[in-house]
């Protein structure tokens, strides 16, 4: 911003950059998080509820690409991605429960999901960010149950 009473070509010019010309340099001071997350392929949605819903019509052997495309228009939103390929970045923040789908039973984690797709190019990968970063649920496999045997 240019204060007032000056002129672009005086000497002396007087500019403020304002809170944004701190933001680069603390960007490289501190970088980027520790741990952005990993590719991940399965179901992920914005709430418990409707992981379980998901895993029910699963359960009951619908597919899930169509169950999620539903649930997504029904809420006029992208509500839940269902990916076959590695295409969603998280990062686990913890577990929160079991549930049971395809005669499986599987962990339900909450993530931060901070991109979905990458696009290939001739210069590169370019990587579909969210900023900020989603608070999902997830499906995992679930760990196997510990045993003690004498």
């Amino acid at each position: 911003m240019i204060r007032p009473g000056s002129s672009p070509g005086a000497k002396g010019l007087n500019v403020d950059f304002g809170v944004g010309a701190y933001l680069l340099p603390a960007a490289l001071v501190f970088g980027a998080p520790a741990n952005p997350g990993t590719y991940e392929k399965g179901l992920f949605c914005e709430s418990l509820e409707l992981i379980e819903r998901v895993a029910g019509f699963a359960e009951r052997g619908a597919n899930p690409l169509r169950v999620v495309a539903d649930i997504n228009a029904r809420l006029t939103h992208t509500a839940c991605i269902y990916t076959t390929k590695p295409d969603v970045r998280a990062r686990t923040v913890r577990f929160e429960k079991t549930v049971a789908a395809n005669h499986t039973t599987y962990s339900v984690y909450q993530v931060q999901v901070t991109a979905h797709g990458v696009q290939k190019t001739e210069i590169g990968d370019i990587e579909w960010t969210f900023s900020p970063p989603l608070t999902m649920y997830t499906l995992r496999a679930a760990a196997p149950t510990q045993t003690v045997s004498h």
